[in-house]
This record gives structure tokens, C-alpha cells and sequence, in this order.
């Protein structure tokens, strides 16, 4: 049962991801008169359908996928050169029947995220102000300190931690940048370069924000919560350290893994003191070591926001969505074989199984962090889709290039032998991930 729920949610949302991508091309099809053969979502047999005119719409057994067949859309077969099919249409009428797919991927990308931003608010930080400075830190090396007020990235005024970081990520890989920072009154700048290689997307500065010890949330039936601390709570001290701050809180739990220590804290005007045990978990930083937690959150503000703000927002985040992928294609082939060959989990690529994972703790997190994950994969879909691979849309505009340039299609015999390479290597790529996905799944 605990695998049966991710599936589900992965399949809810894939089907509907591919059921908006192959709209797309039917949609623009009809309205080029092209003559639609099939709708399916799914592939091999079907378990259920209905025809409506010229049309079999499908749902069929496997449901990773989907597809639409137009009348005359396969040179190999015979065809009665007929004005409604595929083949017969001028070179822009195909290219936009084509490109429809992965732009209607887009565009439910900046909607759904819209939606998630309008219903759920902008999460936030109302602060500038630096908390902590991690060690051995592109932060640290650059001098920014504890207590610093950051005040703008490359010119741009930031005025809290979410537009601070949206700024910083806008830096490219090896890219200059200039944080401007005011310390006890007075401003100065610090430059430095953004990490090789992803950017600020893979190698954080190393600075968290300056969050009072006021607890936001409760794990319950975590350690905070048999303790006895609640959502509001003031943190005083832990382990018999003061804390002023929530990475000093924070810090102080983290050394303390199974250990009973003393935590205090300030209810409206009554102290109060307990013994809290905190969890051992594995560290973020996967050394190797464990470290301790015991089920609190911090405070984070929550903005409302008008419509049109938030579908502007919704296509911020889908851009910057595919800023960061495209950032990623050239490293994917040496992070597969690390993967694979030497064990470095260190990577956030997956296949079928690391999605449904994913899609399954999101569904457990609530329906605006699922509707989120399915923002996020539409647009990864839109972004695959349009690589120059053969058999994938982005291969078939690649095709029409080359059409368009030559005045003439490539050959039968060329279509067909770079549809075969096309398909070898997304069968590697599958393969490849789905070996990844099984060696995490098995540890």
C-alpha cells in the first residue's frame, strides 16, 4: 500500500500532463483541417474508448505516455495525398501542429504555478538580514558576516530573503556578481563569482536569513511535541545555550542526536523547561554522520496576491525552471555514469520510480504542493520534448529545418535510420535512470 499511493499520484498526474501535451497537436490539427485518426492516452490496448467522427478517442493499458495519429502522417505508409492529412500540409502548418505540444505543456506550467501562487500566497522571509554565515562557505570567503543587511544584488533592491534569492539565482554559472550590504550602519559591497558548473542552483552561498526562535509548527508526535512545545513558542536556551536566533537554535538540536538535553522556552509570560531527545537523522551535507532534529518549523510570511501578479509569478518560476535545465542537459551523461558506476546519489535525476516517489510525498504534503510537482514536470516535458532528438517533437522540428533550408525533406531512408537512432537513445536514457531509480529504491 505504501508503493500503490505514489503510483497512483504519479499516474494522475502524467496522464494529465500528456493528456494537455497531445491536446496541443490535435487541437491545432483540427483547426488546420487535418484529419485526427486517434487520440490515446496510454499506450498498447485499450481499455476503453468512443469514436466521434473521423476520431477514436483512447484510454489504453500502459500509461506512461500517450500520442495522436493524423491521416498520412507515416511516409512508410501508402497514402491517398489527400488535403486532410499531415503529410499534405505546408511546412509552417505542420512545424505549428508540432511545437503546439510542448507550448500547451508551457502554458499549463504558468497556470498551475499561478493558481498554487494565487490560492496559496508568496512564502517569504520579511528579512535581509543575515542569521548565520556556514563555514568554509563561498559566504565566508567573501567576508559576509552574521547581523549583515543585505541590501541589493547587481544594482537590484531586494527588500526580503525570497527576492534576495530569486536575484542571487539569476546569476549564471562563472558569472560575476556584487551583493550590496550594510554592517552597523555603514555600506559596502562584496564581489565575488558564482560556482562552475549550476550555479547558485547547486552550490548555495551559505547564508541562512535572521529568524527569531519562534516556532512556526509542531511535528506531532516528533520530540518538540512530547516535549511540549507548541506553534508560537518563544526558544530561550537548549542544552543550557541561549539562543537569539533560529540558526543558533538550530545548530545547537543538530549536535545533540539522541542526546536528552534541557530546552527552554517563553509561553505568553510564563517560562517553561523540559527534556527533549533529539532524533538522529542522516546530515544534509551527506558526510556520513547523523545529526539531531526534533519536529519544529520556523516562522515564514505569507503574502496574498492578485491574479495578475501571480500569473506574471507563475512564468518566472516556469523560466527559471528552464533556465536551471538547460543549465543541467550538458552535465546529465557524466552525472548518469557517476551514478551508476560509482554510487553518487548527490543528483536529483530520476526515472519512472524517483518520479513516482516524488509525486507520491507531494500528494502527502497537500494538493497545492502536488499541483505544484505537476507544474514543475510540465515544464521538464515541454523542455524534453523540444530536444533535436528524432521521434520526440523537438527532432521532427529539427527535420523541418533542414526542410526549410534545403527546400527539400531529408529522405525516406534517412527519416527512418535517424528515427531508429533517435529511439536507441531514449531507450538508453530509460534504461540508464530506471538503473539509478532501482539502486536508490534498493539503497
Amino acid at each position: 500500500m505504501s508503493f500503490l499511493q505514489p503510483l497512483l499520484s504519479f499516474i494522475l498526474a502524467l496522464s494529465l500532463l500528456v493528456l494537455v501535451h497531445e491536446f496541443g497537436h490535435f487541437w491545432v490539427a483540427r483547426r488546420a483541417g487535418v484529419r485526427v485518426l486517434r487520440f490515446s492516452i496510454g499506450f498498447g490496448p485499450e481499455i476503453a474508448g468512443i469514436t466521434r467522427g473521423d476520431t477514436r478517442y483512447s484510454i489504453c493499458w500502459i500509461p506512461f505516455g500517450g500520442y495522436v495519429k493524423f491521416a498520412g502522417d507515416n511516409p512508410e505508409e501508402q497514402r491517398d495525398e489527400a488535403s486532410d492529412e499531415f503529410l499534405s500540409q505546408p511546412l509552417g502548418t505542420r512545424s505549428a501542429i508540432v511545437l503546439a505540444g510542448p507550448v500547451m505543456n508551457y502554458v499549463l506550467a504558468i497556470l498551475l504555478f499561478a493558481v498554487v501562487l494565487k490560492v496559496g500566497g508568496i512564502d517569504t522571509i520579511d528579512t535581509t538580514r543575515i542569521g548565520s554565515v556556514e563555514s568554509a562557505s563561498l559566504a565566508e570567503e567573501l567576508g559576509l558576516r552574521p547581523d549583515d543587511v543585505i541590501r541589493s544584488v547587481d544594482g537590484v533592491e531586494v527588500t526580503d530573503w525570497r527576492e534576495f534569492g530569486e536575484r542571487l539565482m539569476r546569476v549564471g554559472s562563472g558569472e560575476e556578481f556584487t551583493i550590496s550590504v550594510e554592517r552597523t550602519g555603514t555600506p559596502s559591497d562584496v564581489r565575488g563569482t558564482a560556482p562552475d558548473d549550476g550555479g547558485f542552483a547547486v552550490a548555495p552561498l551559505g547564508i541562512t536569513p535572521f529568524v527569531e526562535p519562534i516556532i512556526g509548527g509542531v511535528q506531532e508526535g516528533g520530540p518538540a511535541w512530547e516535549a511540549g512545545l507548541r506553534e508560537g513558542d518563544r526558544v530561550l536556551s537548549v542544552a543550557g545555550t541561549p539562543v537569539d536566533r533560529w540558526s543558533a537554535l538550530a545548530d545547537v538540536i543538530r549536535e545533540h542526536p539522541d542526546e536528552s538535553v534541557e530546552i527552554a522556552w517563553e509561553r505568553g509570560s510564563d517560562r517553561i523547561q523540559a527534556q527533549v531527545t533529539p532524533k538522529s537523522v542522516a546530515s544534509p551535507a551527506d558526510d556520513g554522520e547523523t545529526v539531531g532534529q526534533i519536529g519544529i518549523l520556523q516562522v515564514v510570511d505569507t503574502r496574498p496576491i492578485g491574479m495578475g501578479a501571480a500569473l506574471v509569478g507563475g512564468w518566472e518560476r516556469t523560466w527559471w525552471i528552464t533556465e536551471q535545465v538547460m543549465q543541467l542537459l550538458p552535465r546529465i551523461p557524466r552525472m548518469i555514469f557517476r551514478s551508476i558506476f560509482h554510487g553518487d546519489e548527490n543528483n536529483t535525476l530520476g526515472g519512472p520510480v524517483r518520479m513516482a516517489q516524488m509525486f507520491g510525498e507531494a500528494a502527502r504534503l497537500g494538493i497545492l504542493t502536488f499541483v505544484a510537482m505537476m507544474a514543475s514536470i510540465s515544464t521538464q516535458l515541454a523542455i524534453f520534448n523540444l530536444l533535436p532528438i528524432p521521434v520526440l517533437d523537438g527532432g521532427h522540428l529539427a527535420l523541418y529545418l533542414v526542410e526549410f533550408v534545403t527546400r527539400r525533406p531529408p529522405s525516406l531512408r534517412v527519416k527512418i535510420a535517424l528515427q531508429q537512432i533517435g529511439f536507441a537513445l531514449l531507450l538508453l536514457l530509460m534504461l540508464s535512470v530506471t538503473v539509478m531509480d532501482v539502486g536508490r529504491f534498493f539503497g
